[in-house]
C-alpha cells in the first residue's frame, strides 16, 4: 500500500535535499533553524541511523537546543515504524515534551514534530491542528507542510490536500514533496504523470532520494504490469540503498506478480523480521493460506493480532487495519465496529472501502453500495476498492457492473494478494464469465 511509505512511515531528509519542483518558483529557502544537527522531514528516504546518531551527539554538546529535541522525536516516530517497536513512540512524546520545556513559546519545530508523532499514531485532526499552529509561526516550516498534506489526504478533503500541496511545492520544492504530489497523482487514476514526477525525483536527489524514489516507481510500474521496467528501479534503488526495507517489500509483491509465490514467502518472511506492521504480516498470511499452508498463515495472523494490540496500547489508531482483517480472517461484527469507528474520524476512500467491506461480510450489502461507491470516487487504480464494489455488486444481482469492477480489479495490479485474487476470480465466475 503506497500511503504506508508516505503516511504511516515518517521517513527523514537531512536539511531539504533533492529539491525537485511540480510548480517552483524563484523564492528564497528559509531561514535554517538555530541548530546545526540535521534537519528531520516526515516522508523521505533519507538515512535514520545517521540523522539520529547526528542528533544524539549534537544534544550531547547542546542539550538545550530545542530544534534537535523535536527533529529527534521524529526520528524515533520512525524507529518505532521500522522496528516495530512500539515503546519508541513514548520516547518520541518525551523529546518533544523536552522541546517545549526548552523553548515553551513559538515553537515551530516541535510543534511540528508533534504532527509527526500524531500522523504516525492516526490521529490526523490532532495531526492537522499542530502543523497548523507550527505553519502559524513558520509558514515555511517543511516538516509541517509536509504533514499537513499528509492528515488532509487521510481525512478525506482531497480538494484541500491539492492546495496544501501547491503552496507545499511553491515554499519548499523537496523530495519528501514530489513524493506527495506523485501520490496525489496516483490516488486520482494518473499513474504516468505520477511516475514521471518520481522518475525527476530519482534524478536530482541523494542516494537515499533515489531509493525512496525509484521504489515507489516500481510499484507504479508493477501496477501497469510493466514487470521488467520494474525490477530494474529496484535493482538501481537496492544498489543506491542496500537496506532499504520499502524495496524488499516491493520486491515481495513484484515476485508475487511474476507467480514467483515461493521466492515471495522468503522475502516476506524478511520483511516482517525486520518491520512487523499488520498489512505486511497480513500479506504473508494470505500467501500461505493460498499456498495450501494455513497452520502457517493462522501464525501469521496471530502476531497480526498482537502487534495491533501493542499499537493499541501505544496510542496508535489500528481502526483501518483491524477492520480489513477482522473482515477477512476474523470476526465480520468487529471488522464493522472498527470500521464505523474510523469512518467517524474520517472519510477517506480508503476507510471507505474498508467500511464497505465490512458492511458486506456482515450482509448488509445495500448499504455497502453506497459506501463503496465513496471509496472509488477518485478512479483510484486500488486494485483492492475495484474487487470489493464488484463483489458488493454481485451479491446485490448487478452482474453487469460486477463484471465490469471485477475485471478492473484484476487486472489493476498483478502483485495483488493470490489469495485475494482468487476469491475475486471465484466471484467472477458466478456472474458471468471468468478467466
Amino acid at each position: 500500500m503506497r500511503r504506508s511509505l508516505i503516511v504511516v512511515g515518517v521517513g527523514l531528509v537531512l536539511a531539504v535535499s533533492g529539491g525537485v519542483g511540480v510548480a517552483t518558483t524563484s523564492e528564497p529557502a528559509a531561514a535554517p533553524p538555530t541548530t546545526t544537527a540535521p534537519r528531520v522531514v516526515p516522508g523521505s528516504g533519507q538515512d535514520l541511523a545517521t540523522s539520529i546518531a547526528a542528533l544524539q551527539d549534537t544534544l550531547r554538546r547542546v542539550p538545550g537546543d530545542y530544534a534537535s529535541w523535536a527533529n529527534l522525536a521524529v526520528g524515533y516516530v520512525e524507529q518505532a515504524r521500522l522496528t516495530g517497536n512500539a515503546t519508541y513512540y513514548q520516547k518520541a512524546d518525551d523529546a518533544v515534551a523536552k522541546s517545549f520545556d526548552v523553548e515553551p513559546d513559538d515553537n515551530f519545530s516541535a510543534l511540528a514534530a508533534r504532527a509527526a508523532v500524531s500522523a504516525a499514531r492516526h490521529d490526523f485532526h490532532d495531526a492537522l491542528t499542530s502543523a497548523d499552529a507550527a505553519l502559524a509561526i513558520n509558514p515555511r516550516d517543511l516538516g509541517a507542510l509536509a504533514i499537513r498534506v499528509d492528515a488532509l489526504n487521510e481525512l478525506g478533503r482531497y480538494d484541500e490536500q491539492l492546495k496544501a500541496l501547491r503552496t507545499a511545492d511553491r515554499l519548499q520544492p523537496s523530495t519528501a514533496v514530489s513524493a506527495r504530489y506523485s501520490y496525489a497523482f496516483e490516488l486520482r487514476g494518473d499513474l504516468d504523470r505520477a511516475g514521471a514526477l518520481l522518475r525527476r525525483t530519482a534524478a536530482a536527489g541523494s542516494r537515499s532520494d533515489k531509493a525512496y524514489a525509484l521504489t515507489l516507481y516500481a510499484d507504479i510500474l508493477r501496477k501497469q504490469d510493466r514487470l521488467g521496467l520494474a525490477q530494474r528501479q529496484l535493482d538501481v534503488a537496492l544498489e543506491a540503498s542496500p537496506d532499504y526495507l520499502p524495496a524488499l517489500v516491493s520486491t515481495a509483491r513484484l515476485q508475487t506478480a511474476r507467480g514467483d509465490l515461493e521466492g515471495a514467502v522468503t522475502t516476506w518472511r524478511d520483511v516482517v523480521a525486520r518491520q512487523p506492521l499488520p498489512e505486511y504480516l497480513t500479506e504473508l498470511g494470505e500467501l500461505l493460506l493460498h499456498l495450501g499452508r494455513p497452520a502457517e498463515a493462522d501464525a501469521q495472523f496471530a502476531v497480526v493480532r498482537t502487534t495491533i494490540r501493542l499499537l493499541d496500547a501505544s496510542g496508535v489508531r489500528t481502526d483501518l487495519e483491524t477492520a480489513l482483517f477482522e473482515a477477512d480472517h476474523g470476526s465480520p461484527e468487529k471488522a464493522l465496529e472498527q470500521a464505523r469507528a474510523e469512518w467517524r474520524q474520517r472519510t477517506s476512500v480508503h476507510v471507505a472501502d474498508a467500511l464497505a467491506w465490512a458492511l458486506h461480510r456482515v450482509g448488509r450489502d445495500r448499504e455497502a453500495l453506497g459506501v463503496t461507491r465513496k471509496a472509488t470516487r477518485l478512479d483510484s487504480p486500488e486494485a483492492r476498492f475495484w474487487i470489493h464494489r464488484g463483489t458488493i455488486e454481485a451479491a446485490l444481482g448487478m452482474d453487469a457492473a460486477a463484471r465490469t469492477h471485477l475485471r478492473r480489479g484484476l487486472d489493476l495490479d498483478p502483485g495483488l494478494s493470490p489469495w485475494q485474487r482468487a476469491e475475486a476470480r471465484e466471484t467472477l465466475r458466478t456472474v458471468g464469465t471468468g478467466r
